[in-house]
C-alpha cells in the first residue's frame, strides 16, 4: 500500500493537470455544445474564441496525460532537471523504436501521431505511425529513466562510458534501454491489441446482451485510464460494430451507436438500443461520481480539514454533473485506494448491463475524432432531451437507476474508509498499529485530539517535543508534517480508522 501511495504522490501534479484539462474542455464544451445553446444563444465572437481556445487547450492536455504523468513520475526524487531531459529522449526513442520495428498492419486506433513523431519517417511504402501506448507506455519509459538515473550516479570510474559525464552516461542508458523496450513491446502489442480486437467482436455479437455489454462498460473505463480508449470506442461509436442503420426515405446508410443516434433521435424511425454505449454515462456523471465524492469527503473526521475541502469537492461535483468526465476520480481511487476502484469498475460493468436490460437508451452527439475528449453523459444533453417523447421513459429509468446509485455508491464508499480500508499501511494486528501510533507521538495523555483528513492522521498534541518521529517513519508513514498544533501523518486510505481507534481509546481513558 506504501508504495502505491508513494505512486500517487508522484501523480498528484498530473492529476491535478488533468482535472485543469477537463475543466477547459468542459468550458469549450458548455460554450458550444448544440443542446446547451438552445437554453442560451452566444453570439459574441469574443466568447465563441474563449470556447474554442479552452477545447483545443484542454484537448492537447487530455491527449499528451500519458507524457506529464511520465515527467512528473521521474521528475520526482531528484533535485536536477537531468531527469526530465532523459525522459524526452527516452520518450522519443521509445516511440520511434515502435513505429520501426511494430507491424503497421493494425487498426488505425492501435497508432498515434505521437507529438509530431510520425513525420520522421515517411517511407516509400507510406508514412510509418508509432503505436499508441497511452499510460502503460509513459510508465514504462519512466521507470527506465529513474533505473538510468541511479546506474549513471553509481557507475563505476572503469566503466565503458566512464569518459562521459553523468548526466551524458545517464542519456546514453536511457536511450540504449528505451530501445530495447521499444524492441520488446512492438513485438508484444499486437498480441495485446488482437486480444482486445477478440473483445470486441465478442461484444459486437450480440448488442442487446447485457453481460457483453457490462464486459464492453469495465473494459471502456480501463482503457479510457490508460489512454487507449479511442480502441474501444471508436469501433463501436463510429463503425457497423456498434450498429448499423439505413433511412428508408433517404437510401442512407448510418454505422455507429453516436452516428445512428443523432439520426434517428429526432425521428420516428423504429430503431431500439441506439445510445446503448453513452447512457450509462449519465448515470455515472450525474450520479456515481457525485456519491463518491461525498463519501470521500465525510470519511474526514477532522472538521477543519473538511471545511477546508468542502468547495473543492463541491466544485468537483458540479463539473461532474454539467460537463462530466469521471477520470479525474478514477486516477485517485486507482492510486489510492484499489479494492475501492474495483468495486467502482464492477458497479460500472453493472450499470451498463441493468440499463440495457431496462430498454433505456440515451445518446449525445460527437463529431471529434479522438473519442479520449469527449464528454457523454451530462445533464445539459439529458435535461435537453426531456422535450423528446421518445426517449421519456428512457429519462425516467436512468433518473430511478441514478438515485440508487447514488445511494449505493455514497453508503459503500461511506463504509470503505470508515470500516473497510483496514490496516492497508503496514501489515498485521490493526490494535498494534494504533498503539504504536500512540506510542510514537507520546502517549494518549499527549493527545488533545486526534482527526482524519484526506489520506492524512492528524494528531492535536500537547506536547511536540514528546513525538518520536524515528518511531512514525518506522510506522510506514509515507510523509510527516509538523503543524502549528502538532503534526500529520499521511496513512492513506486507513487514516479514518485509525484515528477512530484512537479516539476510542482516549475517551475510555477518560
Amino acid at each position: 500500500m506504501k508504495r502505491i501511495m508513494n505512486l500517487y504522490e508522484s501523480c498528484r501534479t498530473p492529476i491535478r493537470v488533468a482535472y485543469f484539462g477537463f475543466i477547459l474542455v468542459a468550458i469549450g464544451f458548455l460554450i458550444q455544445n448544440p443542446s446547451v445553446n438552445l437554453f442560451y444563444t452566444i453570439k459574441s465572437g469574443t466568447i465563441l474564441f474563449i470556447g474554442e481556445f479552452c477545447m483545443r487547450v484542454g484537448e492537447i492536455i487530455v491527449m499528451n496525460l500519458p507524457l506529464i504523468f511520465m515527467l512528473s513520475i521521474v521528475c520526482k526524487r531528484a533535485n536536477s532537471g537531468s531527469p526530465l531531459v532523459m525522459a524526452l529522449v527516452g520518450y522519443f526513442t521509445f516511440l520511434v523504436t515502435t513505429m520501426l520495428f511494430s507491424n503497421q498492419t493494425l487498426g488505425s486506433q492501435a497508432y498515434t501521431t505521437g507529438i509530431g513523431v510520425n513525420s520522421v519517417f515517411n517511407l516509400a511504402n507510406g508514412a510509418r505511425y508509432p503505436l499508441e501506448t497511452g499510460l502503460l507506455g509513459s510508465l514504462i519509459v519512466a521507470y527506465i529513466t529513474r533505473f538510468s538515473y541511479v546506474t549513471s550516479r553509481n557507475r563505476s570510474s572503469y566503466s565503458i562510458l566512464a569518459f562521459f559525464n553523468k548526466d551524458t552516461a545517464g542519456i546514453i542508458y536511457n536511450i540504449v534501454f528505451c530501445f530495447l523496450a521499444g524492441i520488446v513491446i512492438s513485438y508484444v502489442y499486437p498480441f495485446l491489441y488482437n486480444s482486445c480486437q477478440d473483445i470486441i467482436n465478442y461484444i459486437s455479437q450480440d448488442l442487446m446482451d447485457p453481460i457483453r455489454l457490462g464486459v464492453y462498460g469495465i473494459l471502456d473505463r480501463v482503457t479510457s485510464i490508460l489512454g487507449l480508449s479511442n480502441i474501444i470506442r471508436y469501433p463501436f461509436w463510429f463503425t457497423s460494430l456498434g450498429g448499423s442503420y439505413s433511412n428508408t426515405l433517404t437510401g442512407q446508410s448510418v454505422l455507429g451507436d453516436v452516428n445512428i443516434w443523432a439520426a434517428v433521435k429526432d425521428t420516428t424511425a423504429a430503431y431500439v438500443g441506439a445510445g446503448r454505449f453513452i447512457t450509462p454515462y449519465y448515470v455515472i456523471n450525474m450520479f456515481m461520481v457525485p456519491a463518491m465524492f461525498l463519501g470521500m469527503l465525510t470519511s474526514m473526521s477532522d472538521k477543519q480539514e473538511r471545511n477546508h475541502y468542502i468547495l473543492v469537492f463541491a466544485f468537483a461535483i458540479v463539473l461532474s454533473f454539467v460537463a462530466g468526465n469521471p477520470l479525474p476520480l478514477e486516477f485517485i481511487l486507482l492510486f489510492t485506494s484499489p479494492f475501492l476502484f474495483i468495486f467502482y469498475l464492477l458497479a460500472v460493468g453493472v450499470l451498463f448491463g441493468t440499463l440495457s436490460k431496462m430498454g433505456a437508451f440515451l445518446g449525445f452527439e460527437f463529431t471529434g475524432a479522438n473519442t479520449a475528449i469527449a464528454m457523454p453523459g451530462s445533464f445539459p444533453d439529458f435535461i435537453i432531451n426531456i422535450r423528446n417523447p421518445r426517449v421519456s421513459s428512457s429519462l425516467i429509468t436512468i433518473a430511478i437507476i441514478g438515485f440508487v446509485a447514488l445511494i449505493i455508491c455514497f453508503v459503500f464508499t461511506y463504509l470503505y474508509y470508515h470500516y473497510f480500508a483496514y490496516d492497508l499501511v503496514k501489515t498485521g494486528n490493526g490494535d498494534e498499529l494504533v498503539d504504536e501510533c500512540v506510542d510514537a507521538v507520546g502517549g494518549l495523555e499527549n493527545i488533545s485530539n486526534c482527526g482524519s483528513g484526506l489520506f492524512r492522521l492528524n494528531f492535536y498534541l500537547n506536547d511536540l517535543e514528546k513525538v518520536s518521529f524515528e518511531k512514525v517513519r518506522d510506522l510506514g508513514a509515507r510523509k510527516i508534517t509538523e503543524t502549528r498544533n502538532g503534526i500529520s501523518i499521511e496513512f492513506g486510505t486507513s487514516s479514518t480508522i485509525i484515528a477512530k481507534r484512537i479516539n476510542k481509546r482516549r475517551k475510555k481513558a477518560v
